[in-house]
């Protein structure tokens, strides 16, 4: 089970106090998340680069979210990239990334024009929603990627959307199939 439930569910609650402390849960992370939205929606992070791609990020990302993008956009200057032969409306970039002085990690960007979608071998941006300083490092890309913001967006929120129609489960909508799946989980 999510580490997040830990400090409310235990293994020795009856059904009535895991609804109760389930509910309790959901509605602690509920009131977490408002007050994050209230502290994003007034104050701004300034951008830490002059990318219009890092001032995109700055308008849609949580502030928390943003830092990690920061980051991303900070180590790009640790990187060198050089484009390979495109093919079959596909862009190919080598990126070595220096990592230390005497240490060197090589990644693949591949840009593919039909569905204007970037993806690199770190799988940075397919797991946490970041797109990764390989694929903000190269110029050709940097013009690339602002033709692929809005599907990156799109895609962003049909995630949302998605997660949040599987993850509510709140008292008046559980069922006992329901709850003793996150039950035997927890056990």
């Amino acid at each position: 089970m999510h580490a997040f439930f830990n400090k409310f569910i235990t293994r020795n609650n009856s059904l009535i106090q895991f609804v109760k402390q389930y509910d309790n849960c959901l509605g602690s992370k509920e009131q977490r998340e408002r007050e994050s939205d209230a502290a994003d929606f007034h104050t701004v992070i300034p951008c830490v680069t002059k990318s219009s791609i890092e001032a995109q990020f700055q308008q849609v990302y949580t502030h928390q979210k943003f830092r990690k993008v920061q980051a991303q956009f900070s180590g790009k200057v640790n990187c060198i990239t050089r484009s390979t032969n495109p093919a079959l409306g596909y862009l190919v970039y080598e990126v070595v990334e220096q990592v230390s002085n005497s240490i060197f990690n090589k990644f693949t960007v591949t840009y593919d024009s039909v569905a204007a979608q970037v993806k690199c071998q770190c799988l940075l941006f397919e797991s946490r929603w970041i797109l990764c300083r390989h694929a903000l490092k190269s110029e050709e890309l940097t013009a690339i990627l602002h033709r692929a913001y809005d599907n990156i967006v799109v895609e962003m929120q049909e995630l949302k959307a998605k997660r949040k129609g599987t993850c509510s489960l709140s008292h008046e909508d559980a069922n006992l199939e329901s709850i003793n799946e996150l039950k035997s989980d927890v056990l």
